[in-house]
Protein backbone atom coordinates (compact mmCIF):
# COMPACT_ATOMS: atom_id res chain seq x y z
CA UNK A 1 0.00 0.00 0.00
CA UNK A 2 2.80 2.43 0.94
CA UNK A 3 4.79 1.58 -2.17
CA UNK A 4 1.72 2.25 -4.42
CA UNK A 5 1.11 5.69 -2.84
CA UNK A 6 4.74 6.64 -3.33
CA UNK A 7 4.57 5.67 -7.01
CA UNK A 8 1.44 7.83 -7.52
CA UNK A 9 3.19 10.83 -6.01
CA UNK A 10 6.11 10.42 -8.36
CA UNK A 11 3.82 10.03 -11.39
CA UNK A 12 1.88 13.18 -10.45
CA UNK A 13 5.07 15.16 -10.11
CA UNK A 14 6.38 14.03 -13.46
CA UNK A 15 2.99 14.80 -15.08
CA UNK A 16 3.22 18.39 -13.87
CA UNK A 17 6.80 18.72 -15.03
CA UNK A 18 5.85 17.30 -18.44
CA UNK A 19 3.46 20.30 -18.99
CA UNK A 20 6.44 22.61 -19.44
CA UNK A 21 7.23 21.46 -23.02
CA UNK A 22 3.50 21.70 -23.88
CA UNK A 23 3.29 25.29 -22.63
CA UNK A 24 6.41 26.15 -24.61
CA UNK A 25 4.92 24.73 -27.81
CA UNK A 26 1.66 26.63 -27.22
CA UNK A 27 3.58 29.85 -26.72
CA UNK A 28 5.45 29.42 -30.01
CA UNK A 29 2.20 28.71 -31.82
CA UNK A 30 0.63 31.84 -30.37
CA UNK A 31 3.59 33.94 -31.41
CA UNK A 32 3.48 32.56 -34.90
CA UNK A 33 -0.20 33.42 -35.16
CA UNK A 34 0.46 37.02 -34.07
CA UNK A 35 3.11 37.70 -36.68
CA UNK A 36 1.00 36.19 -39.42
CA UNK A 37 3.13 33.18 -40.07
CA UNK A 38 5.87 35.19 -41.72
CA UNK A 39 8.58 33.07 -40.11
CA UNK A 40 10.01 36.00 -38.21
CA UNK A 41 9.54 36.07 -34.51
CA UNK A 42 9.60 39.17 -32.47
CA UNK A 43 9.63 38.14 -28.88
CA UNK A 44 8.36 40.42 -26.21
CA UNK A 45 10.09 39.39 -22.98
CA UNK A 46 7.76 41.23 -20.71
CA UNK A 47 4.56 40.11 -22.37
CA UNK A 48 5.48 36.54 -23.34
CA UNK A 49 8.79 34.96 -22.24
CA UNK A 50 8.72 36.15 -18.67
CA UNK A 51 5.15 34.96 -18.06
CA UNK A 52 6.00 31.59 -19.58
CA UNK A 53 9.06 31.24 -17.31
CA UNK A 54 7.12 32.27 -14.25
CA UNK A 55 4.08 30.12 -14.99
CA UNK A 56 5.88 27.07 -16.53
CA UNK A 57 9.58 26.71 -15.93
CA UNK A 58 9.65 28.33 -12.50
CA UNK A 59 7.20 25.92 -10.87
CA UNK A 60 8.95 23.02 -12.55
CA UNK A 61 12.29 24.03 -11.03
CA UNK A 62 10.71 24.49 -7.64
CA UNK A 63 9.06 21.10 -7.88
CA UNK A 64 12.36 19.51 -8.92
CA UNK A 65 14.13 21.03 -5.93
CA UNK A 66 11.37 19.88 -3.63
CA UNK A 67 11.49 16.39 -5.08
CA UNK A 68 15.28 16.28 -4.74
CA UNK A 69 15.01 17.32 -1.12
CA UNK A 70 12.31 14.69 -0.62
CA UNK A 71 14.70 12.03 -1.90
CA UNK A 72 17.84 13.35 -0.17
CA UNK A 73 16.39 13.73 3.31
CA UNK A 74 16.02 9.99 4.12
CA UNK A 75 19.33 9.27 2.40
CA UNK A 76 21.05 11.81 4.68
CA UNK A 77 19.44 10.23 7.72
CA UNK A 78 20.58 6.78 6.63
CA UNK A 79 24.10 8.14 5.96
CA UNK A 80 24.29 9.78 9.41
CA UNK A 81 23.09 6.60 11.09
CA UNK A 82 25.66 4.55 9.13
CA UNK A 83 28.45 6.86 10.36
CA UNK A 84 27.30 6.37 13.94
CA UNK A 85 27.29 2.62 13.37
CA UNK A 86 30.83 2.82 12.02
CA UNK A 87 31.88 4.66 15.21
CA UNK A 88 30.59 1.75 17.27
CA UNK A 89 27.21 3.13 18.23
CA UNK A 90 25.15 0.03 17.61
CA UNK A 91 22.03 1.56 19.21
CA UNK A 92 21.58 4.10 16.41
CA UNK A 93 18.29 4.11 14.47
CA UNK A 94 17.88 4.20 10.70
CA UNK A 95 14.17 5.19 10.80
CA UNK A 96 13.55 7.95 8.22
CA UNK A 97 9.94 8.76 9.03
CA UNK A 98 7.14 8.78 6.49
CA UNK A 99 6.34 5.84 4.31
CA UNK A 100 7.59 4.00 1.27
CA UNK A 101 10.77 2.15 0.39
CA UNK A 102 13.06 4.33 2.53
CA UNK A 103 11.10 3.41 5.64
CA UNK A 104 11.44 -0.25 4.77
CA UNK A 105 15.17 0.19 4.17
CA UNK A 106 15.54 1.98 7.50
CA UNK A 107 13.68 -0.77 9.33
CA UNK A 108 15.85 -3.44 7.67
CA UNK A 109 19.03 -1.57 8.63
CA UNK A 110 17.75 -1.26 12.22
CA UNK A 111 17.38 -5.01 12.35
CA UNK A 112 20.89 -5.46 10.92
CA UNK A 113 22.32 -3.05 13.51
CA UNK A 114 20.59 -4.93 16.31
CA UNK A 115 21.86 -8.27 15.09
CA UNK A 116 25.34 -6.81 14.68
CA UNK A 117 25.24 -5.47 18.25
CA UNK A 118 24.26 -8.89 19.61
CA UNK A 119 26.90 -10.67 17.52
CA UNK A 120 29.66 -8.29 18.59
CA UNK A 121 28.58 -8.57 22.21
CA UNK A 122 28.68 -12.37 22.04
CA UNK A 123 32.02 -12.27 20.24
CA UNK A 124 33.44 -9.94 22.87
CA UNK A 125 32.31 -12.32 25.61
CA UNK A 126 33.85 -15.30 23.83
CA UNK A 127 37.04 -13.34 23.17
CA UNK A 128 37.27 -12.38 26.83
CA UNK A 129 36.74 -16.02 27.82
CA UNK A 130 39.39 -17.21 25.35
CA UNK A 131 41.82 -14.56 26.57
CA UNK A 132 41.17 -15.57 30.18
CA UNK A 133 41.85 -19.23 29.33
CA UNK A 134 44.95 -18.21 27.41
CA UNK A 135 46.20 -16.25 30.40
CA UNK A 136 45.55 -19.26 32.63
CA UNK A 137 47.48 -21.51 30.23
CA UNK A 138 50.29 -18.98 30.03
CA UNK A 139 50.37 -18.80 33.82
CA UNK A 140 50.45 -22.58 34.15
CA UNK A 141 53.23 -22.93 31.56
CA UNK A 142 55.32 -20.18 33.14
CA UNK A 143 54.87 -21.65 36.63
CA UNK A 144 56.17 -25.06 35.55
CA UNK A 145 59.71 -26.01 36.51
CA UNK A 146 60.06 -28.17 33.39
CA UNK A 147 60.82 -26.58 30.06
CA UNK A 148 57.99 -26.65 27.50
CA UNK A 149 57.96 -25.61 23.87
CA UNK A 150 55.69 -26.26 20.89
CA UNK A 151 56.54 -26.81 17.23
CA UNK A 152 54.56 -26.05 14.11
CA UNK A 153 54.37 -28.39 11.13
CA UNK A 154 57.63 -26.98 9.79
CA UNK A 155 59.48 -27.87 12.99
CA UNK A 156 59.72 -24.23 14.12
CA UNK A 157 59.21 -23.09 17.70
CA UNK A 158 55.93 -21.24 18.28
CA UNK A 159 55.73 -21.49 22.09
CA UNK A 160 58.51 -21.33 24.68
CA UNK A 161 57.77 -21.14 28.40
CA UNK A 162 59.71 -19.31 31.10
CA UNK A 163 61.39 -22.43 32.50
CA UNK A 164 62.67 -23.38 29.04
CA UNK A 165 64.19 -19.92 28.74
CA UNK A 166 65.83 -20.13 32.16
CA UNK A 167 67.19 -23.64 31.64
CA UNK A 168 68.67 -22.98 28.20
CA UNK A 169 69.64 -19.32 28.66
CA UNK A 170 67.78 -18.43 25.47
CA UNK A 171 65.11 -15.73 25.33
CA UNK A 172 61.67 -16.33 23.90
CA UNK A 173 62.35 -13.74 21.18
CA UNK A 174 65.57 -15.54 20.26
CA UNK A 175 63.98 -18.93 19.61
CA UNK A 176 60.59 -17.87 18.20
CA UNK A 177 60.26 -19.02 14.61
CA UNK A 178 63.58 -20.92 14.70
CA UNK A 179 64.03 -24.57 13.78
CA UNK A 180 64.10 -26.64 16.97
CA UNK A 181 66.94 -28.81 15.71
CA UNK A 182 69.14 -25.67 15.56
CA UNK A 183 68.36 -23.94 18.86
CA UNK A 184 67.20 -27.00 20.88
CA UNK A 185 69.32 -29.89 19.54
CA UNK A 186 68.72 -32.80 21.92
CA UNK A 187 71.50 -35.30 21.26
CA UNK A 188 72.20 -38.88 22.20
CA UNK A 189 75.70 -39.87 21.23
CA UNK A 190 75.83 -36.96 18.79
CA UNK A 191 72.59 -37.88 17.02
CA UNK A 192 69.50 -35.64 16.94
CA UNK A 193 67.21 -38.38 18.22
CA UNK A 194 64.07 -36.30 18.86
CA UNK A 195 64.19 -34.47 15.52
CA UNK A 196 64.70 -37.76 13.69
CA UNK A 197 61.79 -39.36 15.57
CA UNK A 198 59.42 -36.46 14.82
CA UNK A 199 60.30 -36.67 11.13
CA UNK A 200 58.94 -40.24 11.05
CA UNK A 201 55.62 -39.42 12.78
CA UNK A 202 53.80 -37.61 9.98
CA UNK A 203 50.01 -37.90 10.30
CA UNK A 204 50.16 -39.87 13.58
CA UNK A 205 48.22 -38.07 16.31
CA UNK A 206 49.01 -38.26 20.04
CA UNK A 207 52.09 -40.40 19.46
CA UNK A 208 54.47 -40.11 22.44
CA UNK A 209 58.25 -40.31 22.38
CA UNK A 210 60.44 -40.43 25.51
CA UNK A 211 64.21 -40.17 25.94
CA UNK A 212 66.39 -40.16 29.04
CA UNK A 213 69.70 -38.44 29.61
CA UNK A 214 69.88 -36.48 26.36
CA UNK A 215 72.52 -33.80 26.04
CA UNK A 216 71.64 -30.18 25.28
CA UNK A 217 73.84 -27.11 25.08
CA UNK A 218 72.95 -23.82 26.75
CA UNK A 219 73.35 -20.53 24.94
CA UNK A 220 76.69 -20.06 26.76
CA UNK A 221 77.95 -23.46 25.59
CA UNK A 222 77.53 -25.32 28.90
CA UNK A 223 76.24 -28.90 28.72
CA UNK A 224 72.83 -29.87 30.05
CA UNK A 225 71.43 -33.36 30.62
CA UNK A 226 67.68 -33.67 30.30
CA UNK A 227 64.83 -36.15 30.11
CA UNK A 228 62.61 -35.37 27.13
CA UNK A 229 59.04 -36.23 26.17
CA UNK A 230 57.41 -35.26 22.89
CA UNK A 231 53.72 -35.57 21.96
CA UNK A 232 52.60 -35.37 18.33
CA UNK A 233 49.43 -33.28 17.80
CA UNK A 234 48.96 -33.44 14.05
CA UNK A 235 45.22 -32.63 14.29
CA UNK A 236 45.57 -29.55 16.53
CA UNK A 237 43.51 -26.63 15.12
CA UNK A 238 46.00 -24.06 16.46
CA UNK A 239 48.79 -25.29 14.20
CA UNK A 240 50.76 -27.09 16.94
CA UNK A 241 52.37 -30.20 15.49
CA UNK A 242 54.30 -31.32 18.57
CA UNK A 243 54.52 -30.38 22.24
CA UNK A 244 57.89 -31.05 23.90
CA UNK A 245 58.69 -31.05 27.63
CA UNK A 246 62.14 -31.52 29.12
CA UNK A 247 63.35 -31.91 32.70
CA UNK A 248 66.79 -30.66 33.71
CA UNK A 249 68.86 -33.47 35.25
CA UNK A 250 72.20 -31.71 35.07
CA UNK A 251 72.72 -31.46 38.84
CA UNK A 252 71.58 -35.05 39.34
CA UNK A 253 73.86 -36.15 36.51
CA UNK A 254 76.81 -34.34 38.05
CA UNK A 255 76.04 -35.84 41.46
CA UNK A 256 75.76 -39.30 39.90
CA UNK A 257 79.15 -38.85 38.23
CA UNK A 258 80.66 -37.79 41.54
CA UNK A 259 79.19 -40.87 43.23
CA UNK A 260 80.49 -43.15 40.49
CA UNK A 261 83.94 -41.57 40.64
CA UNK A 262 84.03 -41.93 44.42
CA UNK A 263 82.92 -45.56 44.33
CA UNK A 264 85.38 -46.32 41.55
CA UNK A 265 88.22 -44.65 43.44
CA UNK A 266 87.38 -46.51 46.63
CA UNK A 267 87.07 -49.83 44.79
CA UNK A 268 90.35 -49.23 43.00
CA UNK A 269 92.13 -48.51 46.28
CA UNK A 270 90.61 -51.65 47.83
CA UNK A 271 91.62 -53.93 44.99
CA UNK A 272 95.37 -53.98 45.73
CA UNK A 273 95.18 -54.96 49.42
CA UNK A 274 92.37 -57.40 48.65
CA UNK A 275 94.53 -59.10 46.04
CA UNK A 276 97.27 -59.49 48.61
CA UNK A 277 94.83 -60.94 51.17
CA UNK A 278 93.62 -63.49 48.60
CA UNK A 279 97.20 -64.37 47.78
CA UNK A 280 98.08 -65.02 51.42
CA UNK A 281 94.92 -67.08 51.91
CA UNK A 282 95.73 -69.11 48.81
CA UNK A 283 99.22 -69.81 50.18
CA UNK A 284 97.75 -70.90 53.49
CA UNK A 285 95.29 -73.23 51.75
CA UNK A 286 98.00 -74.95 49.77
CA UNK A 287 101.03 -74.73 52.04
CA UNK A 288 99.70 -74.96 55.59
CA UNK A 289 100.03 -78.48 56.98
CA UNK A 290 98.38 -80.14 59.91
CA UNK A 291 95.37 -77.82 60.10
CA UNK A 292 92.39 -79.11 62.01
CA UNK A 293 89.15 -79.65 60.08
CA UNK A 294 87.50 -76.69 61.82
CA UNK A 295 90.48 -74.47 60.98
CA UNK A 296 90.39 -75.57 57.34
CA UNK A 297 86.65 -74.83 57.12
CA UNK A 298 87.33 -71.40 58.59
CA UNK A 299 90.07 -70.78 56.05
CA UNK A 300 87.84 -71.89 53.17
CA UNK A 301 85.03 -69.59 54.29
CA UNK A 302 87.50 -66.71 54.58
CA UNK A 303 88.74 -67.39 51.04
CA UNK A 304 85.15 -67.55 49.79
CA UNK A 305 84.33 -64.20 51.40
CA UNK A 306 87.48 -62.63 49.98
CA UNK A 307 86.52 -63.91 46.52
CA UNK A 308 83.03 -62.44 46.83
CA UNK A 309 84.49 -59.13 47.99
CA UNK A 310 86.89 -59.17 45.06
CA UNK A 311 83.97 -59.73 42.68
CA UNK A 312 82.12 -56.82 44.25
CA UNK A 313 85.12 -54.51 43.86
CA UNK A 314 85.61 -55.50 40.24
CA UNK A 315 81.91 -55.04 39.50
CA UNK A 316 82.01 -51.56 40.98
CA UNK A 317 84.98 -50.70 38.78
CA UNK A 318 83.27 -52.13 35.72
CA UNK A 319 80.08 -50.15 36.39
CA UNK A 320 82.16 -46.98 36.63
CA UNK A 321 83.82 -47.76 33.32
CA UNK A 322 80.47 -48.45 31.67
CA UNK A 323 79.07 -45.16 32.98
CA UNK A 324 82.05 -43.29 31.54
CA UNK A 325 81.71 -45.03 28.17
CA UNK A 326 85.01 -46.86 28.53
CA UNK A 327 83.83 -50.09 26.89
CA UNK A 328 86.47 -51.72 24.73
CA UNK A 329 84.37 -53.99 22.54
CA UNK A 330 86.62 -56.60 20.88
CA UNK A 331 84.60 -58.40 18.18
CA UNK A 332 85.54 -61.91 17.19
CA UNK A 333 83.81 -64.56 15.11
CA UNK A 334 82.08 -66.82 17.63
CA UNK A 335 80.75 -70.34 17.05
CA UNK A 336 77.89 -69.78 19.47
CA UNK A 337 76.84 -73.44 19.66
CA UNK A 338 80.33 -74.46 20.73
CA UNK A 339 80.44 -71.47 23.07
CA UNK A 340 77.28 -72.54 24.92
CA UNK A 341 78.42 -76.17 25.14
CA UNK A 342 81.80 -75.15 26.57
CA UNK A 343 80.18 -72.74 29.04
CA UNK A 344 77.73 -75.39 30.30
CA UNK A 345 80.60 -77.82 30.94
CA UNK A 346 82.49 -75.13 32.89
CA UNK A 347 79.60 -74.60 35.33
CA UNK A 348 78.50 -78.21 35.79
CA UNK A 349 80.46 -78.53 39.01
CA UNK A 350 78.53 -75.64 40.56
CA UNK A 351 75.21 -77.36 39.88
CA UNK A 352 76.50 -80.60 41.39
CA UNK A 353 77.90 -78.88 44.49
CA UNK A 354 74.71 -76.85 45.05
CA UNK A 355 72.28 -79.68 44.24
CA UNK A 356 70.63 -78.22 41.12
CA UNK A 357 70.02 -79.60 37.65
CA UNK A 358 71.23 -77.99 34.42
CA UNK A 359 69.42 -78.78 31.17
CA UNK A 360 70.25 -77.75 27.62
CA UNK A 361 67.93 -77.25 24.65
CA UNK A 362 70.15 -76.61 21.65
CA UNK A 363 69.64 -76.91 17.88
CA UNK A 364 71.88 -79.08 15.75
CA UNK A 365 73.48 -76.03 14.12
CA UNK A 366 73.75 -72.30 14.76
CA UNK A 367 75.10 -69.52 12.54
CA UNK A 368 78.27 -67.71 13.46
CA UNK A 369 77.96 -64.41 15.28
CA UNK A 370 80.32 -61.52 15.96
CA UNK A 371 80.92 -60.83 19.63
CA UNK A 372 83.31 -60.65 22.54
CA UNK A 373 83.52 -64.11 24.17
CA UNK A 374 84.62 -62.69 27.51
CA UNK A 375 81.69 -60.32 27.64
CA UNK A 376 79.18 -62.97 26.59
CA UNK A 377 80.60 -65.36 29.18
CA UNK A 378 80.09 -62.68 31.83
CA UNK A 379 76.43 -62.35 30.81
CA UNK A 380 75.86 -66.10 31.03
CA UNK A 381 77.65 -66.29 34.40
CA UNK A 382 75.54 -63.48 35.86
CA UNK A 383 72.32 -65.15 34.70
CA UNK A 384 73.43 -68.52 36.09
CA UNK A 385 74.31 -66.88 39.44
CA UNK A 386 70.86 -65.32 39.55
CA UNK A 387 69.13 -68.64 38.79
CA UNK A 388 71.13 -70.55 41.40
CA UNK A 389 70.40 -67.92 44.03
CA UNK A 390 66.61 -68.18 43.56
CA UNK A 391 66.14 -71.96 43.28
CA UNK A 392 65.96 -74.59 46.02
CA UNK A 393 68.69 -77.23 46.54
CA UNK A 394 67.80 -80.65 45.10
CA UNK A 395 64.69 -79.11 43.49
CA UNK A 396 66.13 -76.36 41.33
CA UNK A 397 66.16 -76.86 37.56
CA UNK A 398 67.80 -74.38 35.19
CA UNK A 399 67.30 -74.72 31.42
CA UNK A 400 69.44 -73.00 28.77
CA UNK A 401 67.61 -72.84 25.44
CA UNK A 402 68.98 -71.38 22.20
CA UNK A 403 66.95 -70.66 19.07
CA UNK A 404 68.02 -69.16 15.75
CA UNK A 405 65.72 -66.67 14.04
CA UNK A 406 66.14 -65.13 10.62
CA UNK A 407 68.32 -62.21 11.75
CA UNK A 408 69.23 -63.02 15.35
CA UNK A 409 69.97 -65.69 17.94
CA UNK A 410 67.81 -65.86 21.06
CA UNK A 411 69.11 -67.33 24.33
CA UNK A 412 66.84 -68.06 27.32
CA UNK A 413 67.72 -69.16 30.86
CA UNK A 414 64.66 -70.47 32.71
CA UNK A 415 64.40 -71.63 36.31
CA UNK A 416 61.68 -73.02 38.57
CA UNK A 417 62.61 -70.82 41.50
CA UNK A 418 60.76 -68.23 43.56
CA UNK A 419 60.05 -65.87 40.69
CA UNK A 420 59.55 -62.10 40.96
CA UNK A 421 56.61 -59.73 41.32
CA UNK A 422 55.54 -57.88 38.19
CA UNK A 423 56.39 -54.55 39.84
CA UNK A 424 60.08 -55.53 39.93
CA UNK A 425 60.53 -56.18 36.21
CA UNK A 426 60.81 -52.54 35.01
CA UNK A 427 63.71 -51.85 37.41
CA UNK A 428 65.40 -55.20 37.21
CA UNK A 429 68.32 -54.08 34.99
CA UNK A 430 69.11 -50.84 36.85
CA UNK A 431 72.12 -50.31 39.10
CA UNK A 432 72.02 -51.61 42.68
CA UNK A 433 68.41 -52.78 42.40
CA UNK A 434 67.45 -55.76 44.54
CA UNK A 435 63.99 -57.20 45.13
CA UNK A 436 62.91 -56.71 48.73
CA UNK A 437 66.51 -55.97 49.61
CA UNK A 438 65.82 -55.68 53.31
CA UNK A 439 64.13 -59.08 53.41
CA UNK A 440 66.20 -60.93 50.86
CA UNK A 441 68.07 -64.00 52.04
CA UNK A 442 70.32 -64.07 48.95
CA UNK A 443 73.44 -61.99 48.74
CA UNK A 444 74.31 -59.66 45.87
CA UNK A 445 74.97 -56.08 44.88
CA UNK A 446 72.33 -55.63 42.21
CA UNK A 447 75.03 -54.94 39.58
CA UNK A 448 75.18 -58.22 37.64
CA UNK A 449 72.05 -57.64 35.56
CA UNK A 450 72.99 -54.02 34.90
CA UNK A 451 76.41 -55.12 33.61
CA UNK A 452 74.79 -57.87 31.52
CA UNK A 453 72.43 -55.37 29.94
CA UNK A 454 75.35 -53.09 29.05
CA UNK A 455 77.26 -55.96 27.44
CA UNK A 456 74.30 -57.17 25.36
CA UNK A 457 73.49 -53.64 24.18
CA UNK A 458 77.16 -53.13 23.26
CA UNK A 459 76.67 -56.14 20.95
CA UNK A 460 73.62 -54.51 19.35
CA UNK A 461 71.19 -56.84 21.10
CA UNK A 462 68.54 -56.63 23.80
CA UNK A 463 67.84 -58.39 27.09
CA UNK A 464 64.62 -58.83 29.06
CA UNK A 465 63.01 -60.90 31.82
CA UNK A 466 59.68 -62.66 32.33
CA UNK A 467 58.54 -63.99 35.66
CA UNK A 468 55.56 -65.18 37.67
CA UNK A 469 55.95 -64.94 41.41
CA UNK A 470 56.27 -68.41 42.91
CA UNK A 471 56.65 -70.10 39.51
CA UNK A 472 60.14 -69.16 38.36
CA UNK A 473 61.75 -66.70 35.94
CA UNK A 474 63.07 -66.59 32.40
CA UNK A 475 65.88 -64.27 31.33
CA UNK A 476 66.36 -63.89 27.59
CA UNK A 477 68.62 -61.96 25.26
CA UNK A 478 69.05 -61.66 21.52
CA UNK A 479 72.20 -61.14 19.47
CA UNK A 480 72.19 -60.08 15.81
CA UNK A 481 73.42 -62.44 13.10
CA UNK A 482 75.78 -60.69 10.63
CA UNK A 483 74.22 -60.17 7.18
CA UNK A 484 77.51 -61.23 5.59
CA UNK A 485 79.57 -64.15 6.85
CA UNK A 486 82.29 -62.64 9.11
CA UNK A 487 85.93 -62.98 8.10
CA UNK A 488 87.31 -62.34 11.56
CA UNK A 489 89.57 -64.87 13.22
CA UNK A 490 87.42 -67.55 14.91
CA UNK A 491 87.54 -67.61 18.69
CA UNK A 492 88.28 -70.72 20.69
CA UNK A 493 85.24 -69.75 22.78
CA UNK A 494 87.29 -69.89 25.95
CA UNK A 495 87.58 -67.02 28.36
CA UNK A 496 89.29 -66.49 31.67
CA UNK A 497 87.00 -67.39 34.53
CA UNK A 498 87.92 -64.27 36.50
CA UNK A 499 85.00 -62.28 37.86
CA UNK A 500 85.12 -58.69 36.63
CA UNK A 501 88.37 -59.01 34.63
CA UNK A 502 86.59 -58.55 31.30
CA UNK A 503 88.33 -58.25 27.97
CA UNK A 504 85.49 -56.00 26.88
CA UNK A 505 86.24 -53.32 29.48
CA UNK A 506 89.42 -51.28 29.53
CA UNK A 507 91.75 -52.38 32.29
CA UNK A 508 92.73 -48.92 33.47
CA UNK A 509 92.18 -46.69 36.46
CA UNK A 510 88.84 -44.93 36.40
CA UNK A 511 89.17 -41.15 36.64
Amino acid sequence: MQRTRFKRQILALFFIVSLIPALTVAAIWYLDAQVGGSGRYELDIKTFVLPIFILGIGPALLLSLAFAELLARPVRRIHAAALELARGNYKTHFQTGGAGEFKEIGAALDRVAGQLERTISETASETALIEAERNKLRGVLNSMTDGVFALDRGGRIILFNKAASEITGRSIEEVAGQLAEKVMPFRDGGELVMARWLATQGGVDHQIGQWRGLELYRADGASLYVDVQAVVLSQDPNGINALVTFHDLTKSHQLEEMKIDFVALAAHELRTPLTEIKGYLDILQHEAKGLKAADKRLLDRTMESATQLSGLVNNLLNVARIEHGEINYQPLTVDFLAFIEEFSRSVEWRFKDEGRTLKLSLPARLPLIVGDPNGLREVMTNLIDNALAHTQPKLGIVTIAVRAHRTEIEVSLSDNGSGMPASALPRLFTKFYRIDEYKATTRGTGLGLYISKSIIEAHGGEIWAESVEGMGSTFSFRLPIPKIAPKLKPSNNKAKDTRGAHGWIKDNTVR
